[in-house]
């Protein structure tokens, strides 16, 4: 992705839009899937710290 296609973002969603497409898009789908994990994760390594 280029510097010159992120001109015209304004918020976070449309830069995902950008990058994985539009929500429902199977690219879109398989990064928020992937998102779920890494937060899921991390808040499990954070809870065997206590």
């Amino acid at each position: 992705m280029k510097i010159e296609d992120l001109k015209n973002v304004n918020n976070f969603n449309e830069l995902l839009d950008k990058k994985y497409g539009k929500t429902g898009s199977k690219k879109r789908d398989e990064f928020e899937v992937q998102s779920q994990y890494f937060v899921i994760s991390e808040i499990l390594k954070e809870a065997s710290k206590i």
